[in-house]
């Protein structure tokens, strides 16, 4: 069953406002800690530090019609708002702490869905040891659902993007392109190579691919770097080579610029880089990494090293 009710289902427009908490906070299960730490108060308490050195933050949103569509379960699109934030929290090695729920819910939205979204939501924060410790329920127009987490984190050193040096060695996990058979909302965030990059000093800046690559790339960059890619080296996934057959475009296309990878793209000081791929390797047996490029002096683009042009294809932009 998708969101929005059917004439047989029960709308959250039968319910009160507490009782729709009530509902997502029991679905949500674990995750909630009790008052003060948790729900049931103008704000939650907790401690500052955690620990670590840095206390990190993040925020991401799903919508309904753009993240996720009628046919998506309420589990699968609750999972992937969690995980969306978690992948940000990976590209800083940070490990999750708590977090804030912001959901706008149209009358029309089925309660049953809704409790679903919740669950979803609720296993996902749990398997990355995540609280939700509060957030907030608003009315919206009917035929809408959206849902916001804003994330907290703690971590010993922050990777950022920006700071890679000339000829520094530029690597990607995992595969990329033609998420939209299914990666788009099922995937895991890559929180435990993040942490663990996090702690090579030779790793010198990351990112998160959740635009494709070729949109987040420039972001890694910064205004004083290019990148210099080698497209055929690139880890095109089975979905996007069988996207490729499907829509005739080809496959490298989609593995960078089709969005929703939710895959870290980082660089390594070149006279490690050896090093810390056979580590990685050692560490992640089943999680890919591969040399893509490198990195050198210029003004914040990516070029492919077999033409020396700049690339021809942008990954997903959200207002283009």
């Amino acid at each position: 069953m998708g969101a929005l009710t059917s004439h047989a289902a029960q709308s959250v427009a039968t319910l009160t406002e507490e009782e729709i908490i009530r509902r997502v906070v029991s679905a949500l299960a674990e995750v909630c800690p009790p008052f003060p730490a948790g729900p049931g108060g103008d704000c939650a308490i907790f401690p500052s530090t955690g620990g670590r050195l840095y206390r990190v933050s993040t925020v991401d949103s799903v919508l309904l019609g753009r993240h996720f569509d009628l046919s998506c379960s309420g589990m699968r699109a609750g999972a992937k708002l969690v995980n969306r934030n978690l992948s940000d929290l990976a590209a800083a090695g940070a490990t999750p702490s708590d977090s804030l729920l912001s959901l706008l819910i149209g009358p029309d939205v089925d309660a049953a869905w809704l409790v679903d979204f919740a669950h979803g939501a609720g296993r996902a924060a749990a398997q990355a040891g995540l609280t939700v410790v509060g957030g907030d329920v608003c009315r919206a127009a009917p035929g809408s659902f959206a849902a916001t987490l804003a994330v907290q984190g703690f971590s010993h050193r922050v990777l950022t993007r920006r700071t890679s040096q000339p000829g520094d060695i530029l690597f990607v996990t995992g595969q990329l392109g033609g998420s939209i058979y299914g990666k788009h909302l099922d995937f895991k965030p890559r929180l435990a190579e993040g942490e663990w990059l996090c702690g090579r000093g030779e790793v010198t800046a990351c990112t998160d691919l959740s635009d494709g690559l070729a949109k987040d790339l420039p972001g890694l960059l910064g205004s004083h770097r290019n990148a210099r890619l080698e497209l055929s080296a690139l880890p095109v996934a089975d979905a996007a080579l069988a996207l490729a057959r499907a829509d005739g475009r080809p496959a490298s296309e989609h593995a960078l610029q089709d969005g929703e990878d939710y895959e870290l793209l980082f660089t390594v000081s070149a006279d490690r880089a050896d090093l810390l791929e056979r580590d990685f390797k050692q560490a992640f047996k089943t999680t890919g990494i591969t040399r893509v490029g490198s990195i050198e002096t210029g003004e914040g683009l990516a070029y492919d090293i077999a033409s020396g042009q700049p690339l021809a294809v942008r990954g997903f932009g959200h207002f283009a």
